[in-house]
């Protein structure tokens, strides 16, 4: 079929996607956070930076007299509590979080090491840097949002109080000397063209607020990262000795459960194949002369050959559970709990719509496992519990096991808990273990997604 553009229906831009956002709660909300953000800008700029920039200006100059020292230390003092309300007042309005630096404990140091400490920081000089540019941010944001609201009030209101604003024939004259449109029109006119003009000049700055006012908290937020967080090469570092440990903790972990594997086949499954072995070539033996002697052995060797079975599948599922790839994490907890000696109560829910990677799934559900035998084995207990959830930003997956036993359990190098300690470590997670003597014991694990 075939379709002429010029005769398809015009679009009903009306009830676009473009047009009805404008109208969204989400784009209005913030809005007006955002705007006090920006409006209080404004006389901070003009206040705490100017007193930074003349505290530093003065303290340098006295610098050698010893007592622009303290000026200086005043003036640092200053900018890192204005750097801080900003970073507090970023995220008032909406904007993400900045982790700040670590400042240096100054308490129990003497005047000349505070002083050392302070000044010859860098840290603490970008804070000072950020007040000069604030002074230049602020003001300007701070006086485009007031113009702003200002356009908006005067379109809203501008009706009411145009006749006082215009009221002499004099400065109607002048007006349409200034605007020659005006002057080929009837002067009775030039009051509601006013108005009007007025009108969608505050109906336009109404509809781009959210825009400008995003937009602004977005450059404040950007000159923040700069300026008032952590360095990146300390980012970086903190983040690459992370990593090492993280990948140093996944090859122990998987080491370690290589090897158990490995034992536990030599110890089980290798076993009874070699009885399996012998007995089947004693029956081949036998089964000419004592045909009854080697239907028995054949025999064993099929019960033994069905526990070998048995043993191999238990290994397997310790390796990749059926149950955790076909239907999901809380599932597999709850064969888990079934499969337990002692009676296990689980309570886990996940949001179907949270997507949760398959390795970080298995990755919980074996400490989780290795958890409930080592209570089983060591405790004593008479109940265990499992909880699983999302954490409330979705960023972790937390969970919760916790057993009446006895208590005490500690991490020994190369046992239990430390080998539990060395897999949350391989998964970038961390966890709080609570077990006190007399019980009960409680570790609570958070690996991220």
């Amino acid at each position: 079929m075939n379709h002429d553009p010029q005769s398809a229906p015009p679009a009903d831009h009306t009830h676009s996607p473009g047009f009805r956002t404008l109208f969204t709660r989400a784009r209005w909300v913030p809005v007006s956070r955002q705007t006090i953000f920006l409006l209080t800008a404004l006389p901070l700029a003009l206040l705490v930076p100017v007193t930074v920039i003349a505290l530093v200006s003065v303290g340098a100059g006295l610098s050698v007299f010893g007592a622009g020292l303290f000026l200086l230390l005043a003036a640092a003092g200053l900018a890192r509590w204005f750097g801080d309300l900003e970073l507090r007042r970023l995220v008032w309005a909406g904007a993400t979080s900045i982790e700040p630096p670590e400042w240096p404990e100054l308490s129990g140091l003497s005047l000349g090491q505070r002083l050392k400490l302070v000044l010859l920081d860098p840290k603490q000089w970008s804070y000072i840097a950020y007040g000069a540019v604030y002074l230049v941010i602020g003001t300007a944001s701070g006086s485009l949002t007031l113009i702003w609201v200002a356009s908006i009030l005067n379109g809203a209101t501008r009706w009411i109080w145009n006749g006082w604003a215009i009221s002499t024939p004099e400065e109607l004259a002048e007006i349409g000397w200034s605007l020659p449109v005006l002057g080929t029109l009837s002067p009775f006119l030039h009051g509601p063209l006013t108005v009007m003009a007025y009108t969608v000049l505050g109906a336009i700055a109404l509809v781009t607020l959210p825009w400008f006012s995003r937009t602004m908290l977005a450059l404040h937020d950007r000159l923040a990262r700069v300026f008032l967080g952590r360095y990146n090469p300390e980012e970086l570092a903190a983040q690459m000795e992370g990593l090492r440990r993280s990948r140093k903790a996944s090859v122990a972990a998987e080491g370690r459960a290589l090897r158990r594997l490995e034992r536990d086949l030599h110890d089980g499954p290798q076993q009874q194949l070699l009885r399996l072995q012998l007995d089947l070539a004693a029956a081949g033996r036998k089964i000419a002369s004592d045909p009854k002697a080697a239907a028995e052995l054949i025999e064993d060797a099929g019960k033994r050959s069905a526990e070998t079975l048995s043993e191999l599948r238990h290994l397997v599922r310790g390796i990749a559970p059926p149950l955790l790839q076909d239907r999901g994490l809380v599932a597999a907890l709850e064969a888990l709990a079934e499969r337990s000696p002692i009676p296990t109560r689980v309570s886990a829910s996940l949001n179907p719509a949270r997507t949760v990677e398959p390795a970080v799934q298995q990755g919980l559900y074996f400490i989780v496992a290795e958890l409930l035998a080592n209570a089983i084995k060591h405790s004593g207990a008479r109940e265990m519990s499992i909880a699983c959830a999302m954490s409330p930003d979705g960023r972790e997956l937390v969970a919760t096991v916790c057993d009446d036993g006895e208590g005490g359990a500690q991490i020994v190098p190369g046992h239990g808990l430390s080998g539990i300690a060395e897999r949350i470590e391989g998964l970038g997670g961390r966890w709080e273990h609570q077990s006190p003597v007399g019980g009960p014991t409680q570790v609570t694990l958070y690996i991220p997604t």
